[in-house]
């Protein structure tokens, strides 16, 4: 007999499996859907968060590259090419200037908005006219895809982990990310910064900010090397030579020591002043120094330079020169033009003659004092000689015109002179009474006297007897014409010129104990040039740069 079977349940089972199939597959697409969903929100938001940065960063160097412009603060360009004045309140004590850039990077989804403000330096350090600057970037990315975030808003509301004021900011990664979909968390919080114009500011459209703060600080030059200057180098006299010392050393060099041979230079002017103990490998390591830079070709040596030597597409060689040092003839450089000082509160003077006071007690706040020209003589005296904590003076002097006449700065007294016409003096009309750190007693080196007395905290700070008179050439000068500056014999010189647009000269047999920036340099005869290495520890007062001291984010 057959058995019939019966299959009437198999499409019952068959609907059911492709029922669960789709059900599983919906359950899989929205977890899949889901899953994109938020991975391309937290995809855009960290895109995002990154690019904001980004554009904080573009708004810092901004602002730092406009500060580096402002070398003279008498004429600060922080008005024009977008640049305004910070609406009010300012950010303290001021003044300020602010500036937007919008609409770059991809698809125009960034813009930063920039805020420079002068900063006053209330420990001495800066001088008061040399301004130093803090520079706030606000970078904003827009945010794309939809208004929400992966962390809920509501998981740490009211908790510990965020500020008090956490329902007008948002929590989660609205505050982690600094996410803003309809206000600026920032401003509700901490207005511009400093506490001012809180509020609930609207966004135009959801966005993420991240902020930086720079401080931009000044830098100022030090003498690394002998002579630099940006036209022609035609030195040193041909009986002379450039070379270096050290004033902090006991045994430095000065007009009566005796000049010492050393074979390290060929041909036959190889002297040099570097103490009176040639044994003494100390010193002999102090007259490799005397380095020579020109940033042109426009290179000739007469003596001997003891240092190393660069020029700008020059042809120099050791076998064609006299040189101790390296030699490279690949060196570009630029000294841009010394603009004059601010003179308001300075004293006037009377022309050519007389006796100034100085009574100022740091670089940084000298006394301040301005005349028409020096035709005859003028003593600059020290009035903190009797002080018994710190005997030495510092001033500043501004000449409008010629230096034709004597110059005396008395033992204690830091001198800045600054000229705008030209220098034709002789070497004893610059009459510098300091003394170097090193020689302090009255026969250096002599038996049973020793030459070093060590630095006190009443010692005066600059260790170089050159240090204490320092000349600056002003551009454009009265004339109109290139600045000179001419010095003769007799006398030796202890004094440095700073001076990027004048044609320098030395003749006869004058001995400068120095450094020299200048347009030119020339020295004939046996003019000799003794750089002192204690110089690059000595800041002359004159900003070439800004440098960033402080960079941070602000995570508020």
């Amino acid at each position: 007999m057959k058995t019939r079977v019966q299959q009437g349940n198999s499409g019952n089972t068959l609907i059911c499996a492709l029922c669960t199939i789709v059900i599983i597959s919906l359950i899989g697409a929205n977890v899949l859907v889901n899953c994109t969903r938020h991975y391309n929100i937290t995809a855009k938001q960290l895109k995002a968060w990154k690019e904001a940065l980004y554009a904080a960063e573009a708004g810092g160097e901004a602002g730092f590259d406009e500060v580096r412009k402002a070398l003279n603060p008498s004429s600060l360009p922080f008005t024009t090419d977008g640049w305004a004045a910070a609406p009010s309140p300012a950010p303290t004590p001021g003044p300020a200037w602010t500036k937007t850039i919008s609409s770059f990077g991809q698809a125009g989804s960034l813009s930063t908005t920039v805020t420079i403000d002068k900063l006053t330096d209330n420990t001495g350090t800066i001088p008061a006219t040399t301004p130093y600057y803090r520079i706030r970037a606000v970078g904003t990315a827009r945010l794309f895809g939809l208004p929400r975030v992966g962390l809920s808003d509501q998981f740490f509301a009211g908790g510990p982990n965020f500020v008090a004021n956490s329902a007008s900011r948002g929590v989660g990664d609205t505050l982690l990310r600094k996410i803003d979909f309809k206000f600026d968390h920032f401003k509700a919080s901490y207005g511009d910064g400093d506490g001012n114009n809180l509020g609930l500011a609207p966004v135009t459209y959801p966005q993420i900010t991240r902020r930086i703060e720079l401080v931009a600080v000044p830098k100022y030059y030090v003498f690394g090397g002998a002579l630099r200057v940006v036209n022609a180098f035609d030195g040193p006299g041909t009986a002379g030579f450039v070379d270096s010392y050290n004033s902090k050393n006991p045994t430095n060099p000065n007009p009566s020591s005796p000049k010492v041979v050393n074979n390290d230079i060929p041909g036959p002017n190889t002297t040099s002043y570097y103490g009176s103990n040639p044994s003494n490998s100390t010193y002999l390591a102090d007259a490799h120094d005397g380095d020579v830079s020109v940033a042109t070709r426009n290179f000739i040596e007469g003596g001997p330079i003891w240092g190393d030597v660069t020029t700008n597409s020059g042809n120099v060689t050791h076998s064609g020169y006299q040189i101790s040092g390296t030699i490279d003839n690949n060196v570009p450089f630029t000294i841009p033009p010394l603009s004059a000082p601010d003179t308001t509160g300075f004293a006037a003077t009377s022309s050519g003659t007389g006796t100034i006071t100085a009574t100022g007690t740091s670089d940084s706040s000298p006394s301040g004092f301005v005349c028409s020209g020096i035709s005859g003589s003028v003593t600059i005296t020290n009035g903190n000689a009797s002080s018994p904590t710190f005997p030495y003076a510092y001033a500043k002097v501004v000449v409008n015109g010629h230096i034709t006449g004597k110059v005396t700065v008395e033992k204690g007294v830091t001198a800045e002179i600054w000229f705008a016409g030209n220098m034709k003096v002789k070497g004893e009309d610059l009459d510098n009474q300091n003394v170097d750190r090193g020689t302090k007693t009255a026969n250096p080196g002599s038996a049973g006297v020793p030459p070093l007395i060590p630095a006190t905290p009443a010692d005066d700070p600059n260790p170089s007897r050159v240090g204490h008179m320092k000349f600056f050439g002003i551009s454009p000068t009265v004339s109109g014409t290139t600045q000179t500056i001419e010095v003769d014999s007799p006398g030796n010189i202890f004094a440095t010129f700073y001076a990027p647009s004048a044609d320098i000269a030395l003749t006869g047999n004058v001995d400068v104990f120095s450094a020299i920036i200048g347009r030119s340099f020339s020295g004939n005869g046996n003019a000799g040039f003794h750089y002192d290495k204690a110089l690059n520890q000595v800041q002359i007062g004159v900003v070439t740069d800004y440098q960033i001291a402080s960079y941070v984010e602000d995570v508020r």
